[in-house]
């Protein structure tokens, strides 16, 4: 069994414990109170949640939908509590990033003997910039972290029902994270399974696959009432490549993939040192519990790293969320593993790692400033009117609200535009994120002759595109053209 670098007595012990999950809790919430809206893919989510909440469409039959439905849910609950916001949609992600930090340390304190890595463990995950970048967010990646975790902890508890139903609300979370399956099983048997022992293997198998086949039972059948497109149908035609990466792919690739995985500690350097001294410290491992589950561990990662990798799956950085908690334990069990000389570097690490926490904290970039301005311009300003858009359809549709009063039609192309436009007797609208990008557009409207005037909200730009070419008179007589010429 490996000692503890560091004895701390209980009660000191419970005091840090504490101490680090509410500066975990407090970043966290300094993330959910930023004034940021809503990126594209969290506003499409926020959206289909909202139909659930508010439109009572429990089997989500009004939406195009490619996710599994537990995490709309979880927010569509959070609209009819609190209404729906940017605050309510984002508030779940929140509470279940805290309770992650807490299975983590229950995860890796079981794992390993040594109360000091649960603790560093947890400390580098509250502190991560990675983390806290998706901690107030919409995205599915989230949830789907935590009940990994909650699975792969009770399997290796032996509480294999329990650890079969965490694993089903994590398919239900989100679809690709059936690929932890593997891990958390390893892990379980692991702890509580000889090899020899059929009888037993068996009894464990049935015990965590029968909750667990139930409640993707439970899924496929709601999936089926829907009587629309299978969401497994679409999240497979959407998210399969289809074919391996190309070798002009290999390194730009595998270079986009080390770059997200240097954020979870906003050091390159960092990541880069404990990605090369993992192999070496495995070959050192002597034979216990704790060293197969490092082993463990470290297998999966490399297989998923990799499969990520020389597949060409889109590069998200959020792909790799629900794995960064299991390297930080590897990460952790390296430090605390050092010689006692060196253990000061279990307190460097986290010094480290706080400029960038700090720099995440105060980050304001957001390319979506303005669409609610632009989203309350058109619903009153324009009611009625029609509205083509091409670049802004997830979030605008959010921003719109639950009753929008446009009609926004979504344009493919600057041809299509012209074709549509050139049959209408009225005049129509299009709104874009900047002129030079909508000049392709007015180009295609200038070739058929139509004539457009611009309308400036915020950081966006709207074109009044008239049916055919009026006079000036026309123009000026015109109230919404007059302060936007």
């Amino acid at each position: 069994m490996d000692s503890d670098p560091l004895p701390v007595h209980r009660l000191g012990l419970s005091l840090v414990l504490l101490s680090v999950l509410l500066i975990g809790l407090s970043l966290r919430l300094i993330m959910l109170g930023r004034d940021v809206r809503l990126s594209p893919d969290e506003a499409l989510f926020a959206a289909q949640s909202r139909l659930i909440s508010h439109r009572g469409d429990i089997l989500l039959q009004t939406t195009d939908l490619d996710k599994p439905p537990l995490t709309f849910f979880v927010t569509a609950l959070s609209f009819r509590l609190l209404g729906p916001s940017e605050f309510a949609a984002r508030l779940p992600n929140t509470f279940f990033s805290v309770l992650s930090l807490a299975v983590l340390y229950q995860l890796a304190r079981t794992l390993h003997p040594s109360r000091t890595l649960a603790l560093v463990a947890l400390l580098l995950w509250a502190l991560s910039p990675y983390d806290l970048s998706f901690s107030a967010t919409v995205f599915t990646d989230v949830q789907a972290t935590f009940w990994v975790l909650l699975s792969c902890w009770l399997a290796v508890r032996a509480r294999w029902e329990l650890a079969g139903i965490a694993a089903a609300l994590m398919v239900a979370s989100k679809t690709n994270a059936i690929l932890f399956l593997p891990l958390i099983l390893a892990l379980g048997f692991a702890y509580n399974v000889n090899v020899p022992d059929l009888p037993t293997l068996r009894r464990v198998i049935w015990r965590f696959f029968y909750p667990f086949l139930l409640g993707v039972a439970l899924l496929v059948l709601w999936d089926w009432l829907r009587q629309s497109p299978s969401f497994f149908e679409l999240g497979y035609q959407r998210n399969n490549p289809r074919r391996f990466i190309r070798s002009a792919e290999l390194w730009p690739r595998l270079k986009q993939w080390f770059h997200w995985l240097a954020t979870v500690t906003g050091s390159s350097w960092l990541t880069g040192a404990f990605l090369l001294a993992l192999p070496f410290w495995l070959a050192r491992r002597n034979r216990s519990y704790s060293a197969l589950s490092d082993w463990l561990i470290a297998a999966f990662a490399l297989a998923f790293l990799s499969w990520h990798w020389l597949i060409a799956f889109n590069t998200y950085d959020r792909y790799i969320h629900t794995l960064v908690p299991f390297l930080l334990i590897l990460a952790t069990h390296i430090l605390t593993s050092l010689p006692k000389q060196l253990l000061f570097a279990v307190l460097l690490i986290p010094l480290l790692i706080l400029p960038s926490t700090l720099h995440t904290l105060r980050a304001t970039t957001d390319d979506s400033t303005g669409i609610d301005h632009l989203a309350n311009y058109l619903n009153t300003e324009l009611s009625g009117e029609i509205i083509y858009d091409h670049w802004l359809g997830w979030q605008l549709s959010y921003y719109l609200g639950n009753n929008p009063h446009v009609i926004v039609l979504y344009m493919p192309l600057p041809d299509d535009l012209a074709v549509d436009m050139a049959a209408q007797s009225y005049p129509r609208y299009l709104v874009a994120p900047s002129p030079q990008i909508a000049a392709p557009w007015l180009a295609a409207l200038d070739h058929v002759h139509l004539h457009t005037t611009l309308i400036k909200v915020d950081n966006f730009v709207i074109y009044k595109i008239w049916p055919y070419q009026p006079s000036s008179l026309y123009i000026l007589l015109d109230p919404m053209c007059w302060g936007n010429r």
